[in-house]
């Protein structure tokens, strides 16, 4: 159950991270998660999953504890909205607004917020702009993050670092194919039922 709720938190700040700000070409890639402690990256774990980002739209399909997740992120609402999908159960559930997470660094909501170019670098045979963010919280503490953004997908983040009370989150996407995608990916399939998030996490398999 731990590692259940681990995974979930995991999900909303990656989801959140990803979240499209700008309408960026249609693409599909993998996604390789890795969380360690400290600068020198002790004890490192490392998650997978598929990706289908579509202008402001995310869909992030992902095994969790030997379970099939579909997790969908809209940026183009007015308020942004989460959906967890359950495919075996055919089941979904809704979180709404901001999953907080070292991935919220909105120029709007941070205070002193800077991003800095530092270079051109390849990423995965890619071409990208490199650039340090730094704010601050809203109790004062300091946060920073590099952010690698591929030129040729309109300055998409493809890769991103995150150092957060002594954890390092580093997001790299790879196997990037950019393809029009069916809008109804991102959607909740008809027959799904909708439940609430129970307290500590995802719900019992059936």
């Amino acid at each position: 159950m731990l590692r259940r709720k681990a995974y979930r938190a995991l999900i909303l700040i990656v989801l959140f991270v990803l979240m499209p700000r700008m309408a960026w070409a249609d693409y599909i890639a993998d996604q390789f998660v890795t969380i360690s402690q400290g600068e020198i990256g002790a004890n490192p774990r490392i998650f997978s999953s598929r990706i289908f980002s579509q202008k402001k739209k995310l869909r992030m399909e992902v095994v969790i504890a030997g379970r099939r997740s579909i997790n969908i992120s809209r940026g183009d609402t007015e308020v942004p909205i989460f959906w967890t999908l359950m495919p075996d159960e055919k089941m979904y559930m809704e979180s709404l607004g901001n999953p907080g997470g070292p991935g919220e660094v909105s120029r709007e909501k941070k205070r002193n917020y800077e991003k800095i170019f530092l270079a051109k670098e390849p990423v995965a045979g890619i071409m990208t702009n490199k650039f340090k963010l730094a704010w601050e919280e809203e109790d004062g503490t300091r946060k920073s993050g590099l952010v690698w953004e591929a030129i040729e997908f309109d300055n998409a983040p493809i890769r991103q670092e995150f150092f957060n009370n002594n954890q390092h989150l580093l997001l790299q996407l790879a196997n990037i194919k950019v393809k029009k995608l069916d809008p109804l990916l991102f959607e909740i399939p008809s027959g799904y039922k909708k439940i609430s998030m129970p307290p500590g996490g995802m719900p019992p398999r059936k």
